[in-house]
């Protein structure tokens, strides 16, 4: 078992971020926090860096997980160059840190927008736990249609360098209904549609009209919390 000191020297928000996305029924943090007993708020917590989590809770996350503590831990180490930074998203210097804009500035995106100013994000919130392109931008979750993997508050980062394919996450700009929307892209055959992945979600299939454009593809996301 590891001890306190153990749980401090390696990047356990690493490990864990990846371990949960290779899960196949664990990916959101209420999934995890209701199988693994630790609170969604502490899981939360650990991935964003903020606290050291205790010997109990990591057994109890990888026992959840499927794997020995010593596996989660390997899986840290094995990843060092891509920790997320200690620092508060507040403290980081600039280039180390993603725009968090509003939906209506996702839909004037300019591919032209090379680098947001400070005084062109609502906030800046830290870098994915991956490698992004430079236009990488944030935005938050409103609504429940991308429910269960993405919750209401959830902030998602959206990088426009990313190739939409079958099956990514976008986000979409529908012109003629003055809109922007976030959705999971199909591709069938010459068919392209949206789908939400809240299967009570009202309306399942959005097709995509000739003069939508997608703005840029989901790589990942940090619960505000």
């Amino acid at each position: 078992m590891a001890n306190q000191k153990d749980a401090t020297s390696v990047a356990w928000d690493v490990a864990l971020a990846k371990a949960m996305e290779s899960s196949r029924d664990l990916k959101t943090q209420t999934a995890l926090a209701k199988k693994s007993c630790v609170a969604q708020s502490t899981i939360g917590r650990i991935l964003r860096r903020e606290v050291n989590p205790t010997s109990a809770n990591l057994e109890r996350l990888a026992k959840a997980l499927g794997m020995p503590l010593a596996e989660l831990a390997a899986m840290a180490q094995d990843n060092e160059a891509d920790k997320r930074p200690t620092e508060r998203p507040d403290a980081l210097d600039p280039s180390r840190r993603i725009p968090l804009i509003s939906w209506i500035q996702a839909g004037a995106f300019a591919e032209s927008v090379d680098n947001y100013q400070p005084g062109d994000a609502e906030a800046w919130v830290a870098q994915p736990n991956r490698r992004c392109g430079h236009k990488t931008f944030a935005l938050r979750v409103t609504g429940e249609s991308m429910e269960p993997d993405y919750q209401n508050g959830d902030i998602i980062y959206v990088d426009p360098d990313v190739a939409a394919e079958h099956g990514k996450d976008v986000v979409v700009r529908l012109d003629e209904r003055n809109e922007v929307t976030f959705k999971k892209l199909v591709i069938e055959d010459e068919r392209r549609y949206l789908r939400p992945l809240n299967r009570n979600w009202p309306t399942q299939i959005i097709d995509l009209p000739p003069d939508a454009r997608i703005v840029g593809v989901v790589i990942g996301k940090w619960v505000d919390k």
